[in-house]
């Protein structure tokens, strides 16, 4: 081969060699800026197109009373006020408050005599029967959560307990009843009121059912305070809903000051998390107040609201409140704020009839003078308010009885 070609090829086979290796400089060289630039371009991207999240501020109200007895006067005074199309009438009774009952969102009631129905027979202590029509004025009224669980659910033995559970089973679209189930299955099963996508859920207890006990045939449970059945209920309970209240049957009647056992009882459930603790029992009213929970939790705690209508032995006996408060959520977190009790007086006439709740704040002179029943009993509204005063903190007293108005 001649020196001339020969030097040619050598010069080809060069340069082809020099664009390969360039080649593939190049491509390493893209490949490295894919990898550091495109991630960063691509998520700040997204990010600056993503809005901000709207706050959320949502706002229930709540309203509670006590234990509603309905004693011999009451069911006769129903009778005498019969409009025509039912034999009981008994919204006369409650037309004071139902303007606070039916606004709030959430209205609870502790309903102390059963409804077992005409063929028990209607009896006042110590074995409770009310007229079935008493479930539906509650309703008309505006309580949407009816609290069985109390020491007289078993005045009429397992089978009256259980046709009144079967009663509010068809008023269940209506009124949602706790402290009453047909068995084990249905006391673990949470029961919950949701209103504008806030889901609050209700167990409740009671101490004793007056020593009266349940067929061994039958599956109807009755739930008695006891630790391990607090604290289950209350889990299974906040696994489903956002806020969880528990009504306690509990207490030493005619106290002003909550036991031991109560005080134990309510730490427990603050301890598990729940919201509110509901109170009833003594037959008079006991004090409210906050507890802390073991994770830093806050409770709201009312000990007892006393009587909503009773004909009892004690002006004291005739004191209830009515306790309102709002449940806020804020974004993820939800709280109890603004809780007020409100006193309510039950007033009647000689011999027990004519019953009527007014607030206490309503409570007349006039009022006052014609309150009694054969055993004498009198109270006026300085009475009732100094039991009030002394019983429940400043902090939760509507202004006009708080000792430093705000």
């Amino acid at each position: 081969m001649k020196k001339g070609a020969l030097a040619l090829i050598l010069t080809i086979l060069l340069l082809l060699s020099s664009c390969v290796s360039q080649s593939d400089i190049k491509g390493a060289g893209r490949e490295d800026v894919i990898e550091t630039e495109t991630p960063y371009d691509v998520t700040d991207s997204a990010e600056s197109d993503e809005p901000d999240p709207e706050p959320v501020y949502k706002k229930l109200t709540f309203a509670a009373v006590g234990d509603n007895i309905i004693y011999q006067a009451g069911f006769t005074d129903a009778k005498k006020r019969s409009d025509g199309s039912r034999t009981y009438n008994f919204l006369p009774n409650y037309e004071n408050i139902a303007d606070v009952i039916s606004s709030a969102d959430i209205s609870f009631i502790n309903q102390e005599t059963l409804m077992a129905g005409e063929v028990y027979g209607y009896s006042d202590y110590p074995h409770f029967n009310s007229p079935q029509s008493l479930a539906d004025d509650l309703i008309t009224v505006g309580f949407d959560v009816v609290s069985m669980a109390n020491n007289h659910m078993l005045d009429m033995g397992t089978n009256g307990l259980g046709d009144t559970i079967a009663y509010y089973k068809t008023l269940s679209d209506r009124v949602m009843m706790i402290g009453g189930y047909e068995n084990e299955e249905d006391f673990n099963t949470p029961r919950i009121i949701e209103r504008g996508g806030i889901k609050i859920a209700f167990v409740a207890f009671t101490y004793a059912t007056n020593g009266l006990v349940l067929s061994s045939n039958s599956d109807i449970y009755v739930p008695y305070i006891d630790d391990g059945a607090i604290e289950s209920s209350i889990a299974a309970a906040k696994q489903e809903a956002d806020l969880v209240f528990v009504s306690m049957h509990w207490g030493n009647e005619n106290s002003f000051v909550p036991n031991s056992e109560q005080k134990y009882a309510a730490q427990l459930i603050a301890d598990c998390g729940a919201d509110v603790i509901i109170g009833h029992h003594p037959h008079v009213i006991q004090p409210v107040e906050w507890l802390e929970g073991r994770e830093g939790n806050r409770t709201l705690c009312i000990y007892s609201l006393g009587d909503l209508i009773a004909v009892m032995t004690r002006a004291s006996n005739m004191l209830g409140g009515l306790v309102t408060f709002d449940i806020v959520q804020e974004n993820d977190e939800f709280r109890i704020e603004n809780p007020i009790f409100n006193p309510t007086v039950f007033h009647f006439g000689p011999s027990y009839y004519n019953g009527k709740i007014y607030f206490l704040s309503d409570f007349t002179p006039e009022l006052a003078q014609t309150f009694g029943n054969v055993y004498g009993i009198t109270a006026d509204y300085d009475d009732l308010a100094a039991i009030v005063k002394d019983t429940i903190d400043d902090e939760f007293l509507p202004e006009y009885l708080k000792t430093t108005p705000q």
